[in-house]
């Protein structure tokens, strides 16, 4: 039986990447591997559509092309596109 409990505020992203380290290593201490992080792609804020890295402005409506935010600027829980709040500390992510 599962549960539906968010176990993303328990991530320790220093601990996590010590683990991989040891990991690929072979149990070597202060082995630090390279974790390549996906960059979000800008979305256009007025249709909504997706561009490349280096765009400004969107090819379909002209509108601003902005990163959608990932992680809080609080304190830096994970985060989804539709939240309002941050789920970690109640942070206010949108007007």
């Amino acid at each position: 039986m599962g549960s539906n409990i968010d176990l993303r505020k328990f991530q320790d992203t220093e601990a996590i990447e010590n683990a991989f380290g040891a990991l690929v290593s072979g149990k070597k201490t202060g082995y630090k591997t390279v974790i390549e992080r996906k960059k979000p792609k800008p979305k256009c804020n007025k249709c909504g559509r997706f561009g490349d890295e280096e765009q400004k402005f969107c090819r379909e409506c002209g509108g601003k092309m902005v990163i959608p935010m990932t992680n809080c600027p609080s304190c830096k829980a994970s985060i989804e596109e539709i939240d309002k709040f941050c789920p970690g500390c109640g942070f206010k992510l949108k007007e």
